[in-house]
């Protein structure tokens, strides 16, 4: 029963990590397009967006003009 312990300990530390790095990369791509998916059903629905465009734009013309 050792040995077989002592077999699994050395394949657990002799694992390859290659793909790990992969998988991280999703899950963290996957949780900002989860956000910005959020965000942008909430500013689309409260109009927040035309607001900010409109402030931004009319901004500029005040100071252009």
């Amino acid at each position: 029963m050792r040995a077989l312990l002592t077999r699994f300990h050395i394949r657990l530390l002799t694992l390859d990590d290659e793909g790990q790095t992969t998988a991280e990369y999703v899950l963290l791509i996957l949780g900002a397009a989860t956000i910005a998916i959020l965000v942008t059903s909430w500013a689309t629905g409260t109009d927040k967006i035309t607001g900010l465009f409109d402030k931004v734009l009319n901004s500029l013309i005040d100071k252009v003009a």
